[in-house]
């Protein structure tokens, strides 16, 4: 099962990789293609494991895949079942000037990743020339969409409609509120005409927990429980398509 997560940056598609992934590899083997090729976030993501430059997802794409494409991805310390690829600590921010014209290797490494795990999570970045996201649109079984519940949610959701049309991904995208605090939800559904299939609250503590390594269900407030059974939901959506 390929899911692509997507929205705008700073909307939580990372702690929702991250949660959706912790759950889904409980039963499967789970690969998180952190797709950023601007920032180190696998230090982050496999806290305490010592990476390698060149086991990099840049690397895998600027210098083209080996035949081990195992080779990139990088086991959770603590769920045995979960694999991330991203970029290592050795990376900086120029290095990998790479745009749309990767898109053919983004879609090669993303074969090959379904080929060795049951299921793969495309967390996308929010950048427009973002090489995964042809792909992510074109082949994910279901692409989950976060909007925040504001005017800029609303704006950047009106503005990505037409490149879904584009890529024939509305009958597979999966709507899903997040970052509510106080935000009047149910006039943002009106004003995109769609439902949400989950609203996720904002949850302050799960910064803390994401700069661990730790699962962001592991959340001990009111506000955490609230979003563990909005990730739930949306993970039994997933199995869903996966039986």
């Amino acid at each position: 099962m390929l899911t692509a997560i997507w929205g705008r940056d700073s909307t939580g598609k990372s702690t929702l990789s991250d949660a959706l992934g912790g759950l889904l590899a409980k039963r499967s083997v789970t690969a998180i293609l952190d797709t950023d090729l601007t920032q180190p976030t696998l230090p982050q993501r496999v806290n305490g494991k010592k990476l390698s430059g060149d086991t990099s997802l840049g690397k895998a794409i600027s210098g083209g895949i080996t035949s081990d494409i195992a080779h990139y991805l990088h086991r959770h310390p603590r769920r045995k079942g979960l694999f991330y690829a991203g970029l290592t600590d050795a990376d900086e921010y120029m290095t990998y000037e790479i745009g749309l014209e990767a898109k053919d290797a983004a879609q090669d490494l993303i074969s090959q990743c379904t080929g060795l795990a049951d299921t793969v999570i495309l967390d996308l970045s929010g950048q427009r020339t973002d090489p995964f996201i042809p792909c992510a649109l074109a082949r994910a079984e279901k692409v989950i969409v976060l909007i925040t519940p504001d005017v800029q949610g609303v704006c950047w959701f009106n503005a990505v409609k037409p490149l879904l049309e584009a890529m024939d991904a509305q009958g597979r995208v999966l709507p899903v509120a997040s970052m509510i605090d106080r935000h009047a939800v149910d006039a943002v559904e009106k004003a995109l005409d769609l439902r949400f299939v989950a609203k996720l609250p904002y949850v302050r503590e799960l910064r803390q927990i994401r700069d661990t390594g730790a699962d962001p269900l592991d959340g001990a407030t009111r506000a955490a429980a609230r979003y563990a059974k909005q990730v739930r939901t949306l993970c039994g959506l997933l199995k869903e398509v996966g039986t």
